[in-house]
């Protein structure tokens, strides 16, 4: 790469990094979730005034005992930044919009702090240990400097001082007779932190200046039975001390600064480079044209599919899109290289991820059914010895061959729940089809896995919800990563039932499924079955589309045109023949003639006395003979000439053209043989294959049947797909069971299962590079693991560029942009899924800061990288080659990546009402119903309940609230439970003042109905009620949408109907009913809102008492 693109590259990154420093740690929000008597607040008072350990003693329950202390020192409130940044930021033109968007978006607000730092059940601080904020130095550097003073380099020389400082202050307390932290030392260490940063926060009195957290342990232990205690780790609550300062508020400047690096030692890892590449419009296929028709129509073909496929129920077909995808992502990331994929939802991105696992799965069986052992699969030579920081064992491991690796999957999003929906859902038993449910992979353990509590008991699952197999896990944070590690390896489970649960040892010491050898066998029958079977459509393909191309005449043509030609050419061959010899015979006649005219002459010859005088008679008589001979002679030369000419050119050419003609007849028959005999295989092809749904014309592609159906899919193929992959997922379980066990009797692979129970407890090995052999040796084990963005550098720290095989970023349109440069800086190939359409991504900080920082670089001040204005998939989207143009609200064309089109959530009006405003009525309806019956927990069709109202505080209207809170205390008391319905505004305020109300509400109870407990009130609040972007990704079959505003503060809903999707969200989530309640005159006028109003699927206006009293109406008639 040039120079001058190596440093548009740096200065995106840098820009990201710079921005990154900003932003606050949201401690407010981290303590909402603990109990009260978890935490402490801490004022300057409170400090000044404990002279001995109360500040740091808690009530806490007597089943518990502490094991430590989290204290958060340097307490500040996060709207701070703003205000000190002021000055140093660009003008910008702030119209009611963008205010607003500033209003829900940005979330900078709430307590933060400087610094963690981790104390002892003893209260000792743990100095090597501590989590920096970079929020307070950077309002240090502006303030003082100016933003352009802010970098890297220069962080890293103020951590390097801060470390100095820690050391010192460690040193002096070392003269102390008390190591616990004294309340003198939690006010020393605040202002060394200001001083540092050189930013002091204002303080009143009371404000707080520090928060203690008290970490507590059950005080009996669980005991671990197996392994023995001698073998399994400690495991600690967070990740494993360093001697570096960790970044408490930003979960990427790290990978950021890894980047960074990697990219100054020219490394290059084409994911990250291609998202952070220029785009080159002029490659670009749009798949909503002829041209783009044609490219699907091509990757749709059946030596395109591939072999590997869930196992679904074999009828259910992907969608034209969906495989069109997979197809092309397969294909383009062969080697590496990124993929984008626009996904609304309900279009079935998690089904398009299944199909890609599948095959990876497979396509790595393949390798394994290459060796004759499983040893095989190891590098040869001297074996790496990997030990762990803290740790005094050595663990002598096995290194797979090079063939096996890059097949490693991680699922990465912003989104909690979207990650957690793929890893916990997939190994259920319900996400398989009903005719495999003999299909299992390593299932007792993802039993133990997906069933065992923390106690070490295990919950009862249902049927649906019992895992198949262990195809993938929810890693992530330290406490996932913790659960894993326990439950795959340690707790077994004490039980005489059949089919217990298992640790991974006691499933490889239980194995008793076919050898590794017995299953290569199998995989490789499997496996040319199905490669056959892809074959014979391939063929079937190629015959359809040549003779829908022509017809027998057609077909015919050339050998026809061959054969009339040559017998053209054998007609005039003779017929010059002919023309010849009657030439011929006409001349031997005249010689005749002459000959007889010769006699003539000879007979009538004068007397010899005539002839000696010369008389004219014998004068006559002389010449009379000599033009005889003279006409002989010509007449012998024109036979001559006649007979050479057909013995030499006449005769050879007809003979030549007669073979000619012949030959011609011979291929015209043949190609007849040849088109009879295609017309045959085709009509054999049909009786055993049936005859495919293609369309006569590429512009059918578009009609619905085509777009649910797709092309090339039978139930016979996707049995034999499944087939391959349930092969495939055996064949690695007799693999495991003949390298894994211990002793003599394994191959070494033992030692590798116990480094990577220490991986996941936190420990990091000390030659990091072995960090990679290890985590090739999970997949080996689970295919697939899942994270968080947020995680992701702290989960695979040790990992670097290209290290992971693949890379899926799931809901990638609500996630910022820099949130997955660490995850495609380690990823060979990635494929982002996700949709720009839904809500953007929540960004902390004000729209001018972003913009300012922008500016000190010409590479990022169009906007083009803005936090606040792109996503992970619309950078992605730009360089992706396949997609199609977008208009958005502003008539803008924005190239979206492959988009898929069939959608199977909603039913209508949603779908429509989603469909016309969001998709440019792209999308195609792709459930077998259109509407429902009737169902709880509300028994009405979606409707616009009309509550027009004043606004009381922002845009909350009392008489709204009031209704939602009357609404849910009758459906509670109808019920006795809460309902399971979701409550969405697309207001911050109206969120907060409608879960207030509702703690507050007075629910009349009566007998029968028991007192609602605090706790599930609390959980069912956080789960149901809250914005658009608390139900990303989420759905469920009713939905309340609370508008909120009133017509003298129309700008707010304005802004919310300056764009499609905070609208599309609230609809998406809804499968059944949706319910819209507002002011109907203010909100129905309105861009998108209209749609619902009365557009071509209006909702019905209905005021609030006649909603409640035909909702009494119908519960009565249900």
């Amino acid at each position: 790469m040039i120079a001058q693109g190596q440093a548009r590259l740096l200065d995106i990154l840098d820009y990201w990094h710079k921005v990154e420093f900003f932003l606050p740690y949201a401690l407010e929000k981290y303590v909402e979730d603990f109990k009260e008597w978890e935490t402490r607040w801490l004022s300057q008072e409170d400090l000044q005034q404990s002279k001995d350990s109360r500040w740091r003693n808690f009530s806490i329950p007597d089943d518990l005992q502490v094991k430590g202390f989290n204290l958060y020192i340097g307490v500040f409130d996060a709207s701070v930044i703003a205000t000190l940044c002021e000055p140093h930021l660009a003008a910008l033109s702030v119209d009611e919009n963008t205010f607003y968007e500033e209003q829900e978006r940005v979330e900078l607000e709430g307590l933060t702090c400087f610094a963690k730092i981790k104390l002892n059940a003893q209260a000792v601080p743990q100095l090597d240990a501590v989590s920096l904020s970079t929020a307070p130095w950077a309002l240090g550097q502006t303030v003082s400097k100016g933003l352009g003073a802010l970098g890297h380099q220069a962080f890293e020389d103020a951590k390097e001082q801060l470390i100095k400082l820690l050391h010192n202050f460690h040193g002096q307390r070392q003269q102390n007779d008390d190591p616990a932290l004294m309340a003198e030392e939690v006010m020393h260490l605040h202002q060394l932190l200001c001083n540092w940063a050189s930013f002091t926060p204002e303080q009143n009195n009371g404000t707080a200046v520090a928060l203690l957290q008290v970490l507590t342990q059950p005080k009996v232990e669980k005991p671990l039975t197996q392994p023995s205690a001698a073998q399994a780790p400690e495991v600690e609550d967070e990740e494993e001390p360093d001697t570096e300062i960790d970044i408490l508020n930003s979960f990427f400047i790290k990978d950021i600064e890894r980047a960074i690096a990697s990219l100054q030692r020219a490394e290059q890892p084409l994911p990250l480079l291609q998202y952070l590449g220029e785009a080159d419009p002029s490659k670009r296929i749009d798949l909503y044209t002829d041209h783009g028709r044609t490219a699907i129509y091509q990757a749709l073909q059946p030596q395109c599919i591939n072999p590997g496929h869930w196992p679904d129920e074999p009828g259910h077909a992907m969608s034209l899109m969906q495989q069109f995808a997979i197809n092309t992502a397969l294909g383009t990331l062969e080697n590496s290289g990124m993929f984008s994929v626009n996904g609304p939802p309900g279009t079935g991105k998690t089904t398009l991820l299944r199909d890609m696992f599948a095959e990876n799965i497979v396509r790595r069986a393949r390798v394994l059914a290459g060796y004759s052992e499983a040893a095989d699969a190891f590098v040869g030579g001297k074996k790496p010895q990997v030990t762990f920081k803290g740790m005094p064992n050595i663990y002598t491991i096995r290194a797979l061959k090079p063939e096996l690796t890059g097949y490693e999957m991680v699922v990465a999003s912003s989104n909690n729940a979207a990650v957690e929906n793929i890893s916990r859902d997939l190994p259920k038993r319900k996400s398989l089809g009903k005719c495999w449910n003999n299909v299992q992979y390593l299932q007792p353990v993802a039993h133990k896995i997906a069933a065992q509590k923390s106690d070490g008991s295990i919950s009862p699952l249902s049927d649906e919800d019992k895992p198949w197999g262990l195809i993938c896990a929810a890693l992530g944070n330290s406490s996932n990563r913790k659960a894993l590690q326990e439950r795959l390896f340690f707790n077994p489970v004490d039980t005489t039932e059949p089919n217990p649960p298992l640790t991974i040892r006691q499933w490889v010491d239980d194995y008793k499924g076919p050898t590794f050898k017995e299953a290569c066998a199998a995989f490789k029958k499997a496996d040319e079955e199905v490669s056959k079977a892809l074959e014979e459509r391939a063929r079937y393909a190629s015959l359809l589309e040549e003779m829908a191309a022509t017809d027998e005449p057609a077909f015919l043509h050339p050998q026809q045109q061959s054969f009339n030609q040559a017998e053209q050419t054998r007609a005039s061959a003779q017929q010059a023949l002919d023309r010849q010899q009657q030439q011929l015979q006409a001349t031997a006649q005249h010689l005749s003639s002459l000959q007889e005219l010769e006699r003539l002459i000879d007979r009538s010859r004068p007397v010899w006395w005539k002839r000696l005088f010369n008389t004219q008679a014998a004068r006559t008589h002389r010449d009379e003979q000599l033009e005889n001979a003279r006409l002989q002679r010509l007449a012998h030369e024109e036979i001559n000439r006649a007979k050479s000419l057909l013995n030499n050119s006449l005769k050879p050419e007809l003979e030549s053209a007669q073979t000619a003609l012949l030959f011609c007849k011979s291929e015209l028959d043949a190609r007849k043989a040849q088109w009879q005999g295609k017309c045959q295989c085709l009509d054999d092809f049909a009786s055993r294959l049936g005859r495919p749904n293609l369309p006569g014309q590429l512009s059918e592609l578009e009609n619905s049947d085509f777009q649910i159906n797709g092309l090339w899919h039978d139930a016979a193929l996707n049995r034999l797909r499944s087939t391959v992959f349930a092969a495939a997922l055996t064949l690695h379980e007799a693999w495991l069971a003949e390298v894994a066990p211990s002793g003599s009797n394994g191959k070494g692979f033992s030692a590798n299962l116990a480094a990577i129970s220490l991986l996941l407890s936190n420990k990091t090995p000390e030659d990091e590079r072995l960090t990679q052999v290890l985590w090739q040796s999970l997949f080996m084990v689970i295919p697939v693991v899942s994270s968080t963005f947020a995680s992701f550098g702290n989960q695979f720290r040790g990992l670097g560029a290209g290290s992971l095989g693949w890379l899926y970023i799931d809901e990638a349109g609500q996630a910022v942009p820099q949130a997955a440069v660490g995850a495609l800086w380690r990823a060979q190939r990635a494929m982002v899924v996700g949709d720009p359409l839904q809500i953007e991504p929540v960004f902390t900080l004000p729209q001018r800061l972003v913009k300012t920082l922008g500016q000190l670089s010409a590479h990022t001040a169009n906007d083009a990288f803005a936090p606040n204005r792109v996503s992970v998939q619309s950078l992605a989207d730009q360089n992706n080659r396949y997609g199609s143009v977008f208009k958005n609200d502003t008539d803008e064309e924005l190239w979206i990546g492959s988009p898929l089109r069939v959608h199977r959530r909603c039913i209508e009006p949603m779908f429509s009402l989603s469909n016309q405003i969001a998709y440019g009525n792209k999308m195609v309806f792709g459930l077998p119903n259109a509407h429902a019956e009737q169902d709880a927990p509300v028994y009405s069709s979606s409707c616009w309940v009309d509550i027009p109202g004043n606004v009381e505080h922002k845009q909350v209207v009392p008489r709204q609230i009031e209704f939602m809170v009357d609404l849910l205390g009758q459906l509670y008391l109808r019920d006795g439970e809460l309902p399971q319905l979701y409550v969405i505004s697309p207001f911050k305020a109206v969120r907060l003042a409608l879960q207030k109300a509702i703690r507050a509400a007075a629910w009349a109870r009566p007998n029968h109905r028991p007192k609602l407990p605090a706790g599930e009130l609390k959980q069912w609040l956080k789960a149901s009620i809250g914005t658009v972007h608390t139900f990303q990704g989420k759905e469920q079959d009713t939905v309340f949408m609370l508008l909120g505003a009133d017509p003298e503060h129309a700008g707010a809903a304005q802004w919310a109907a300056s764009k499609p999707n905070l609208l599309n969200v609230a609809l998406t989530r809804a499968k059944r009913r949706v319910y819209l309640v507002g002011d109907f005159d203010l909100w129905g006028s309105l861009r998108y809102f209209d749609a619902v109003s009365r557009g071509k699927f209006p909702l019905q206006r209905m005021g609030p008492a006649a909603f409640l009293a035909k909702l009494n109406a119908l519960e009565e008639q249900a």
